[in-house]
């Protein structure tokens, strides 16, 4: 870019972070860069607690001192050594090392081909032109590096991959493309839908793992209102790759796993089931979306009290179910035996049907269950044949 350098304004809570951290690359003589999200979202003047930090260098120095600022610690994260700061503050820290890298075949992960290269290297393997940026920090400068024409397709709001194979190397970024539509109402550059329908015809993006599409899952709903991306997923044919039926007309409740609720309620208890069942999900998020399709499912009331946010999906979905419905079953086994009964068929067919009723709404206290067993149990009494009778 020509003319006068470029900078954006670093908010004041990132400054408090990034500037102790500037002064330690300083003093390494080490390069260090804010790039990508958060420098966009900087120069939109939008809120952005991701810091993604790049050295050209040794990362592990930069990464603890982050982790001393924040009173965290260091973890490596991902397959190219990325160092994450845990902590319990509001930003995400992430430091990693200037990289090349290339795809050897369509859709699998990228190997590295350098490390410490120039930045504008590291730059090129990114997403969009808009990620495409970076920040200089260490030498209090806050310069833009924009190689590929980032501000400018910002400023006509455009989103433009960095190349044609874009798509074809990592069709995860079409649900990227997808999001950031949707979010900053931009247009697509020419040719870009055609190359994401390219590598979805020529059998590329059938080949990302069921990891990979959940992450990118987990991201559209993570997003203010995924619906605008979602109808550019199906309208490109990449919704299929999720479920082939996802219904995303209705509005969604915010979070991302009442919204992964959602979408298994409205296909059904089947078809439920197998959309939560074909992604990899960890085991209490699995546990809780297939107990959400099975109480909203059944016709009885549950035996024990559900969680919280199992019943909050179920009653949202059908909000005009009664009070009673969800609640716990106001009759067990124990009130059948000291009314008389011995465990057998009858037995639990009485408790099913009081577990029915209750689901109806025609049962809703303990009480009038317990006098409905007294009347269900009351031996009808005999009509006698009396001839004198007319």
């Amino acid at each position: 870019m020509s003319g006068r350098p470029v900078r954006a304004a670093v908010p004041s809570a990132a400054a408090k972070i990034l500037g102790p951290l500037a002064e330690e690359a300083r003093a390494r003589g080490t390069p260090l860069y804010a790039v990508g999200g958060p420098v966009r979202d900087w120069l939109m003047r939008r809120s952005n607690f991701d810091l993604d930090l790049t050295v050209a260098g040794d990362p592990d120095p930069i990464a603890a001192a982050a982790a001393r600022l924040l009173g965290g610690r260091v973890e490596a994260f991902g397959r190219f050594g990325t160092r994450r700061i845990v902590s319990g503050g509001k930003f995400r820290v992430d430091v990693a090392t200037t990289r090349s890298e290339s795809y050897p075949k369509p859709a699998c992960l990228p190997v590295v081909q350098a490390v410490r290269v120039p930045i504008e290297r590291d730059l090129f393997r990114r997403d969009f032109t808009i990620n495409a940026l970076a920040m200089r920090l260490d030498d209090g400068s806050h310069a833009l590096t924009d190689p590929y024409g980032g501000l400018r397709d910002m400023k006509a709001r455009v989103l433009r991959v960095l190349h044609p194979a874009s798509f074809r190397d990592d069709p995860t970024r079409v649900f990227r493309a997808a999001r950031f539509l949707g979010r900053f109402g931009y247009r697509p550059a020419a040719g870009m839908v055609d190359e994401a329908k390219a590598a979805l015809a020529a059998g590329h993006a059938a080949r990302l793992s069921a990891h990979r599409l959940l992450h990118e899952l987990v991201s559209l709903l993570g997003e203010r209102d995924p619906r605008a991306a979602f109808a550019l997923l199906k309208a490109w044919g990449y919704s299929g790759l999720l479920h082939p039926a996802l219904p995303l007309k209705p509005a969604l409740p915010p979070g991302v796993e009442p919204r992964l609720a959602a979408l298994a309620l409205g296909l059904g208890p089947a078809r439920g089931r197998t959309f939560v069942d074909a992604f990899p999900h960890e085991h209490k998020r699995r546990t809780r979306l297939h107990e959400t399709l099975e109480l909203a499912f059944s016709d009885k009331s549950p035996r024990v009290v559900c969680e919280a946010s199992v019943a909050a999906s179920v009653r949202r979905f059908f909000p005009k179910l009664p009070p009673s419905a969800l609640k716990p079953r106001f009759l067990a086994g124990s009130d059948l035996i000291a009314a008389g009964l011995k465990p057998g068929p009858d037995f639990h067919g009485l408790l099913d049907e009081a577990a029915r009723l209750q689901r109806a709404g025609e049962l809703t206290t303990r009480a009038a269950a317990r006098a409905w067993l007294k009347k269900r149990l009351r031996p009808a009494i005999p009509i006698l044949y009396n001839p004198g009778l007319p």
